[in-house]
């Protein structure tokens, strides 16, 4: 199994994100997936654009960032009640890193949607 963090800080890159979720679950389906939302991304979660991975995959745990969502004057109540608020989302991804990093068969790989 392998554990898996999806960063998505940018609105152009959420298509790519969930393609990537979808192809890593298909071939990897017992593996765990948790996507950060952060900066100006946040606000597709209030759009609908997440819909196709939460429908589909509803296992993996959308996480998004509070900073972010008070940057962009959304609440919580705009948000799908499948996604989790974290206090922040860079702290989110650290965190993962470093409760499971010491141990390898549980360490989290980061996924870098870079340009």
């Amino acid at each position: 199994m392998t554990n898996l963090v999806v960063h998505v800080d940018e609105p152009a890159k959420v298509a790519t994100a969930i393609s990537n979720v979808q192809n890593f679950l298909a071939a990897r389906p017992t593996s765990t997936v948790v996507v950060v939302v952060n900066g100006p991304a946040i606000t597709t979660l209030a759009t609908g654009a997440w819909k196709p991975l939460q429908q589909t995959l509803p296992q993996v745990e959308i996480d998004a960032c509070h900073n972010a969502m008070v940057s962009h004057q959304m609440t919580a109540a705009q948000l799908p009640a499948s996604v989790t608020v974290v206090p922040a989302g860079v702290v989110r991804i650290v965190d993962l890193q470093a409760i499971y990093g010491h141990n390898t068969s549980l360490s989290w790989l980061w996924l870098s949607l870079a340009n």
